[in-house]
């Protein structure tokens, strides 16, 4: 690589640390016989830690990392499974044909089941390929019919958010094989995911009008919702904090889609003719509010953490 591509990631280093380290990683960089593809990975993931200790100093991060990777990585796994296992057909309803896996979840699928996998093993570099390759079909996924439907990457953004989430925390994790305390919940809502996805499939067919077509499934994603709460109640005080402040990127969607984009949203629904795209300011909206959110965040454990 050259000087000026060099110069252009260190870009992503605090300024007080390229005024002090850049010409001296510059120098180092040049002389370093590893292929480019292994610099680039190091130099990214040391600009994410270096921004990460400037938000929200203290050890824990990388420690709390590694449990965002392990249980985003099964929980984003889990949401593609519920997908496929709930468009497989049944022997009582062999009128509808099963296609197969689209390829965007495939690479989904295998995007973090590799993550998933490297984080058990600690095996960094492979987890974030794999979280690189998760996060681009999460974005592809809603991106096919977003001509057609604007919508459709608005109910998918927490999805990618999360993914996005997911990647940060591979390449911030403390290095190490990883026996995570509080899996057991984290599993046991993912195996509750794809029993909803199921139930739902099975009410597409049978379309009962009772009060019973919608109340098992907000039941199921209630009982999932409370089973990734124990997984984290679980852990320690410093880490239980810190993994709040990770998942507020993804929290903050929830409301931001629904107050920022609930006209736009309308607009199109009563106007299939003239339909409006996301416009510059809104996509700047999606980027900020989630980056935001977790300084935030970062900022309210530091202040709790913070001896008066």
């Amino acid at each position: 690589m050259t000087e000026i591509r060099y110069r252009r990631l260190l870009a992503l280093y605090p300024r007080a640390f390229r005024q002090e380290y850049a010409e001296e990683m510059i120098g180092v960089l040049m002389a370093d016989p590893r292929p480019a593809p292994a610099q680039v990975f190091d130099l990214i993931r040391n600009a994410l830690i270096a921004r990460l200790r400037l938000a929200a100093p203290g050890s824990g991060w990388a420690r709390s990392a590694r449990l965002v990777w392990f249980f985003g990585a099964t929980l984003l796994l889990t949401v593609t499974l519920r997908r496929v296992v709930g468009d497989i057909p049944i022997p009582a309803h062999p009128g509808r044909q099963w296609a197969g896996i689209p390829p965007v979840d495939a690479v989904r699928l295998a995007g973090w089941a590799v993550a998933l996998l490297a984080a058990v093993l600690g095996l960094r570099l492979v987890g974030a390929l794999g979280a690189v390759a998760g996060l681009a079909g999460e974005i592809a996924a809603p991106s096919r019919t977003y001509v057609d439907t604007p919508a459709t990457v608005l109910n998918a953004y927490w999805l990618i958010v999360a993914a996005f989430v997911v990647l940060c925390a591979v390449l911030v994790a403390e290095r190490g094989a990883l026996r995570p305390r509080g899996w057991v919940p984290i599993a046991a809502a993912g195996a509750v995911l794809i029993a909803e996805g199921r139930f739902l499939f099975l009410l597409d067919w049978q379309r009962p009008e009772s009060f019973f077509a919608w109340r098992p499934p907000a039941a199921l994603l209630a009982v999932a919702a409370g089973l990734v709460a124990l997984g984290v109640l679980r852990q320690e005080a410093a880490v239980r904090r810190r993994l709040i402040a990770w998942s507020v990127p993804i929290l903050v969607t929830f409301p931001l889609v629904r107050a920022g984009f609930g006209g736009f949203v309308a607009y199109n629904m009563g106007h299939p003719d003239s339909l409006r795209l996301i416009d510059p300011g809104q996509w700047a909206l999606l980027l900020v509010v989630p980056l935001a959110a977790f300084a935030a965040a970062a900022a309210i454990v530091r202040r709790l953490e913070t001896p008066a």
